[in-house]
């Protein structure tokens, strides 16, 4: 059976994805400051107008670009927090996708560019927390208390709190080390070890 062929909304999708691609890589070459719309439409091979019909502003650009990198780990920490498997192996591949995407060259372009713009183009930073921790921890809290019920973990700890130290445990000064550029960023088995050492510690502080 032969695919059904490709809609208008495909394209539009596809060349939406193409300007995407275009301004992360002008963000990670050149910073946020001196990523202009008119370099994207040039690195992208599209016109102008074509541009500004997806994204009408540069910062509505840099917030699709923020919602895209986000909807992508999102996928992965779902999946990972409904799997059927146990606290210790769960709680170890979030952190291990976690990991990835916060020490991957995209989300350090994009935390770099909203940490230098965040008094010039707030609402970068915005985008970022609304699509990143402000929308990761909510995932993970109801993982918690899932967890709180069925008498895996302590119920006296308040979520916020467990939360808070396992992203602590997991991160550590990783992430400043990265953005400053004195890290290097860790390989699949350094980031695999430093889930378990985090996934660990939290048991040992946390489990019922």
């Amino acid at each position: 059976m032969q695919p059904p062929p490709p809609t208008d909304d495909d394209g539009a999708a596809r060349r939406r994805d193409e300007i995407l691609d275009a301004a992360l890589a002008l963000l990670e070459e050149h910073g946020y400051r001196d990523t202009s719309m008119l370099k994207v439409a040039t690195r992208a091979r599209a016109s102008k107008n074509t541009l500004y019909q997806h994204f009408p502003t540069k910062q509505a650009l840099f917030a699709a670009l923020v919602a895209r990198a986000a909807a992508a780990m999102n996928a992965d920490i779902v999946e990972a927090l409904t799997a059927d498997e146990p606290l210790a192996p769960t709680l170890q591949t979030f952190g291990e996708h976690l990991l990835r995407l916060l020490s991957g060259p995209q989300s350090l372009a994009i935390n770099r560019a909203a940490i230098a713009e965040a008094k010039l183009a707030p609402e970068l930073a915005q985008a970022l927390a609304a699509n990143g921790r402000d929308n990761t921890a909510p995932l993970l809290a109801r993982y918690l208390a899932r967890q709180v019920a069925a008498g895996r973990l302590r119920a006296d700890v308040p979520l916020p709190e467990a939360i808070e130290a396992f992203i602590g445990l997991l991160l550590g000064d990783l992430q400043v080390r990265l953005l400053w550029g004195i890290a290097a960023p860790p390989d699949d088995a350094a980031i695999r070890a430093r889930a378990r050492r985090a996934t660990e510690r939290f048991l040992a502080l946390f489990r019922a």
